[in-house]
């Protein structure tokens, strides 16, 4: 990490002195954080901010490009796209369990996206992603204690311009992406973009010789822009995305550790079936499965926003909008060579939300915005569970009534039914006091009110064996209900020491509602989860400095997160993450960004961020692997004063961008990035084997091409020095059915890789 920051320093003091033969200045990014058009520096938050220009020039492709390079943002998943989670200051909910909602908040243009497997696609024609930190409540739609990723798409322009862009590069991909936009009416002009890609797999699968865990996929964005005079202005954004995977098997992670999976009995078991453990490598991209993962996902989203100027000089925004997300995915959970265990599952959304807001006029004393937001969304889910002829483990006679051997059958198995309705509103508003032409003092208050109704049923399919029902009983729970409401306040102040530097303070509470496993449990185990609760205090400073070469912000924050919604795999069957309040946890850090033009030909922009983060009050959460309970509850472990996963204590990125004239008439761009996560804990339960250690990712890019822009060529590599690392860790899934010797059930880890080093080369052409 010092390394790292000493070469950016470097390179920046070496490069500064070139700025006394020019004028550069950093460009003023606008953003919406607020809901409304602003210079990030005129902001009071942590936000960072990310436009067309920078996501073009560093060849990011989606959000899990993005998040490598923005502190406090990770984005990962693990084996399907419905268990993506986006973390803000080490806290986000996965997606592994459909009963829980995210703890940082994506919107599209506007629009709440309830999962953030439903944002997995490429970053398609955007006009800027802005990374909020802290509780969001007051202006954005629903589940922000911690955060929001609030993504704008570019607009139908009024002069006809088009781009398209085709590249190929490793492993086995092929890639394609463009927009046509212009004028359809005098009033009307529409926008059309579109993507493609295909790549081959990471990783080799040592059971069948080919390449596992690739991706394919695509979509288009139509949006049409009807001004039919200087005070309306209407947007219609219909969208549709498709991408399937054959992903995502699991790496045994250190096998023969004294945590590992190759046991002397598991070894004898699974040989026994006729296909003996080979994968006794980690951190390899090799994997060994009998099955690998499909897993497809369909979405379409509609929306009408409407936004009129009234006389008063008040602007009334209408945002109404649609969604369908559909995925279907067989889990390749095991990641052994045996058949042990399919799961075909199935998820569907259907989402309707309206907001309703009025603006006050933004150059007043006093300024105001108030707003209502009403929210629908039906979820259905349904897993299907089988047991192979390689689910080898043998059960103590206890559990088949003295019968010996005591074993599951190939075909036991058994389905989970969850459906359920959230209804949903929320009345907001913000104000705003210009004490002076520098000083101002802002409050908000949010009243949410949130009601599920959902019906869960847990059953086996016919004529499971004893053995197996002595894991699995039928537990139909039936129709269940909760409502909440809850009240959340922001307090803000900003005082500008100069034209050029800024400070702010804030305070601000967030909330999401609580919710119900859908995944299986035990009967008489608790179904429902209570409410998650945030409370965060930030000071920062904002400043443009050497006339405006360098822009530098930093924040420093506290956050109190009450009843963190966490989950883990189920401890009993290692089948399915079941969620459950995880007590209380602080964090407490420095965020820092910057940009600077040392000259016309160079940029330099980077940020990092130092994390300190510890359970305050969790003394009685689910032990590691092997690990002696000594929690205030039996069988339980006391993390208090712990570090909570996925919590490094420094993440950063520095990145250097230089441009020169050559061959007369065109121009070279040469890019370098270094971005670092540090050492953490992967798995909540903070077993050894999921212990991670620093990564550190370089890229380049260089491109040539018009300085016009009407065409370029560019080659890039990701991961330069093939880094291999991982996303997610998680106990060894499967285990009640998978040998360990004797009685005994099998034990280990899993690991789901990032991507390795990829390459390309791509052209692209503006007209």
């Amino acid at each position: 990490m010092r390394a790292m920051w000493l070469g950016g320093a470097a390179l920046a003091a070496m490069a500064w002195p070139a700025y006394a033969q020019d004028n550069p200045v950093v460009e003023e990014v606008v953003v919406t954080a607020q809901k409304r058009a602003e210079n990030i520096q005129d902001v009071p938050l942590s936000v960072s901010a990310y436009g067309a220009d920078m996501i073009e020039r560093a060849g990011v492709q989606n959000l899990q490009d993005l998040a490598t390079r923005v502190p406090n943002l990770n984005i990962d998943a693990s084996n399907n796209l419905r268990n993506t989670s986006v973390a803000i200051r080490g806290i986000g909910s996965s997606g592994s369990n459909p009963g829980v909602e995210p703890s940082v908040g994506v919107f599209l243009d506007g629009v709440y996206q309830p999962s953030g497997g439903m944002v997995q696609g490429e970053l398609l024609d955007i006009a800027s992603v802005e990374v909020l930190r802290g509780p969001q409540g007051t202006l954005y739609g629903r589940n922000t204690p911690v955060g929001a990723l609030n993504i704008t798409t570019q607009a139908p322009r009024r002069n006809p311009e088009a781009k398209i862009r085709w590249g190929v590069g490793g492993p086995s991909m092929i890639y394609g992406s463009g927009y046509v936009t212009g004028p359809l009416t005098d009033t009307l002009a529409g926008r059309l973009s579109f993507w493609g890609r295909k790549r081959g797999g990471y990783d080799r699968n040592l059971r069948t010789g080919e390449r596992v865990n690739d991706f394919a996929g695509g979509g288009a964005r139509a949006r049409l822009l009807w001004e039919p005079n200087d005070t309306l202005t209407i947007n219609l954004i219909g969208s549709y995305n498709e991408f399937s995977q054959e992903c995502c098997v699991g790496e045994q992670i250190d096998p023969t550790g004294p945590l590992g999976i190759a046991t002397p009995g598991f070894l004898t078991a699974l040989a026994a079936t006729g296909y003996p453990f080979r994968n006794y490598d980690d951190h390899d991209h090799v994997v060994d499965a009998d099955d690998t993962g499909d897993d497809f996902v369909q979405q379409q989203d509609a929306s009408l926003q409407i936004e009129k100027t009234l006389p008063s000089g008040h602007t009334l925004t209408s945002i109404t909008a649609y969604g369908h997300w559909t995925n279907k995915v067989s889990i390749s959970s095991d990641a052994l060579p045996a058949d042990i265990y399919r799961s075909p599952q199935r998820q569907e959304n259907d989402v309707w939300s309206q907001e309703l807001r009025i603006a006050s006029p933004s150059d007043r004393r006093f300024t105001y915005m108030l707003g209502l937001f009403g929210y629908a969304q039906d979820l259905m889910f349904q897993q299907i569970s089988v047991l192979g002829l390689g689910a080898n483990r043998v059960f103590p006679a206890t559990a088949c009534a003295g019968v010996t051997p005591c074993r599951v059958k190939a075909g036991d198995g058994n389905i989970s039914d969850f459906s359920q309705e959230t209804r949903s509103w929320a009345a907001f508003g913000t104000a705003t006091f210009n004490v002076t032409d520098r000083w101002s003092l802002t409050g908000g208050l949010r009243q949410s009110s949130d009601k599920k109704d959902a019906f869960i049923n847990h059953y086996n399919l016919p004529g499971v064996s004893a053995a197996f029902l002595s894991t699995s009983r039928n537990n139909l729970i039936g129709d269940v209900s909760r409502k909440e409401d809850k009240l959340t306040w922001s307090a803000n102040t900003k005082y500008d020491l100069t034209d050029a530097v800024m400070v702010f303070a804030t305070a601000a509470t967030g909330f999401k509602s609580g919710g119900f496993n859908s995944r299986r449990l035990a009967v008489g185990d608790p179904f429902a989860f209570g409410p998650e609760n945030s409370t965060t205090y930030e000071a920062g400073v904002k400043s443009e400095l050497l006339g405006r070469r360098l822009v530098l912000n930093a924040t420093v924050f506290q956050m109190t997160l009450e009843d963190f919604q966490e989950s883990v795999l189920n401890p009993v069957t290692g089948v399915g993450f079941i969620v459950g309040n995880a007590g209380e946890r602080e964090v407490r850090g420095l965020e820092v960004d910057f940009r600077a033009r040392p000259s016309t030909r160079l940029s330099i922009d980077g940020g990092f961020a130092y994390t300190d983060a510890e359970f305050t009050d969790r003394s009685a959460g689910p032990c590691a692997v092997g690990q002696t309970p000594n929690g205030t509850r039996p069988n339980t472990c006391n993390y208090d004063g712990l570090r909570p996963a996925g919590s490094p204590k420094w993440k950063g990125a520095v990145s250097a961008q230089y441009d020169q004239p050559v061959f007369g008439d065109l121009e070279l761009s040469v890019r370098g990035e270094v971005n670092y996560t540090g050492a953490q804990y992967l798995n909540p339960t903070l077993d050894a084997a999921s212990l991670q250690k620093a990564v550190t990712l370089v890229n380049l890019r260089a491109t040539l091409g018009e300085p016009d822009g009407r065409w370029s060529a560019s080659a890039w590599v990701k991961n330069l020095t093939d880094e291999s690392y991982y996303s997610v860790v998680v106990t060894q899934p499967i285990t009640a059915y998978t040998s360990g010797g004797g009685t005994a059930a099998a034990r280990g880890f899993l690991g789901w890789y990032s991507a390795p080093r990829t390459w390309g080369a791509d052209l692209t052409f503006r007209f």
